[in-house]
């Protein structure tokens, strides 16, 4: 996992804010990978008023590929819309109080899942966010298998969040799916005055708000929230340079397939944080430098780079794209 917690969405990809590390053999790697860098890339807006949407954007399913140290490091994310009764019926339910309740018709699904492999062993991780086109978070799934296996849920309400987290209690649930599993550790995150006000999301998020926020030119920017245990933390992406970028990706469009192998004059973005919170420090895991290139056209990540313990710097490529129909 990144020193943030692309935990990506290339996540990181996919980037969420834990730095949980898994060992083979002796062997450290990033247990959240591609997801611990789309944490960190998570668009929020701060403000209601912002008004996107699923229709804007051109894609619906994205492959990332990176290595590191005899590491193989995979990342998948695919994004649908799905009506509101259709969510409402994944929703978990809070033992105290109730969640937020869906508003819009459709609703965003996200789903990022990664893969990390070595001749060591691999593990992996699944995470499934559900959110209003505006990025306001409803609910997010998160499942880890291999090395180490556990379930979480973190299901929003009106002024905290309800955690179900999970584990195998004994070695006959190892193996076996997260409902299986019978160590539950429930629990509440109660937020603050100012963190009431703004709208809160999570890493997954990170894909989708780059397919359809204004970032077209330098000098650009969009400033985003993330969920943490710790305390909600703003994240801004701004667009710092533009930069030329060898790509070389799959391709595909209904039943057509192509290689684009070509140059593209892509936009550089960099991450900055701030807490929400008063008083509150920025942990070790923000305290990274997180960059990304946006084909402009697409508004698709090309590429993402960050730091990984033990590894040094990562970078995950593009490595397969579905247009549209």
């Amino acid at each position: 996992m990144l020193k943030s917690n692309f935990n990506v969405y290339l996540n990181c990809m996919c980037i969420h804010l834990n730095m949980r590390r898994w060992t083979l053999s002796g062997v450290f790697v990033a247990k959240q990978t591609i997801a611990t860098l789309l944490l960190l890339f998570t668009f929020t807006s701060t403000a209601s008023a912002v008004d996107y949407s699923p229709e804007n954007l051109k894609w619906t399913n994205l492959k990332y590929t990176g290595s590191k140290l005899f590491v193989s490091l995979k990342t998948s994310i695919s994004i649908d819309t799905v009506s509101k009764s259709e969510a409402e019926a994944a929703f978990i339910i809070p033992p105290e109080g109730k969640g937020k309740a869906a508003v819009s018709n459709e609703i965003v699904k996200i789903n990022v899942n990664n893969a990390i492999s070595s001749v060591l062993g691999g593990s992996n991780s699944d995470f499934t966010t559900w959110l209003e086109p505006n990025t306001e978070v409803l609910q997010r799934t998160s499942v880890y298998g291999g090395i180490k296996e556990w379930y979480r849920t973190y299901r929003f309400m009106d002024g905290k969040v309800y955690s179900d987290k999970r584990k195998p209690a004994k070695k006959s649930e190892k193996g076996k799916t997260w409902d299986h599993w019978t160590k539950i550790s429930p629990g509440y995150s109660v937020l603050d005055e100012d963190e009431k006000k703004i709208i809160i999301s999570e890493p997954e998020v990170l894909a989708y708000l780059v397919g359809v926020a204004d970032l077209e030119k330098k000098g650009d920017a969009v400033t985003f929230n993330t969920f943490d245990k710790k305390g909600v933390v703003a994240l801004t992406a701004s667009v710092i340079d533009e930069k030329m970028v060898s790509v070389d990706y799959q391709l595909q469009q209904g039943d057509k397939a192509s290689r684009v192998n070509k140059k593209v004059q892509a936009l550089e973005v960099q991450l900055t944080f701030n807490p929400i919170r008063a008083g509150v420090k920025l942990r070790e895991r923000y305290k990274t430098d997180i960059r990304m290139l946006v084909d402009p056209e697409l508004k698709v990540i090309l590429k993402i780079s960050g730091d990984m313990d033990y590894a040094g710097h990562v970078t995950f490529r593009l490595e397969s794209l579905v247009l549209k129909p």
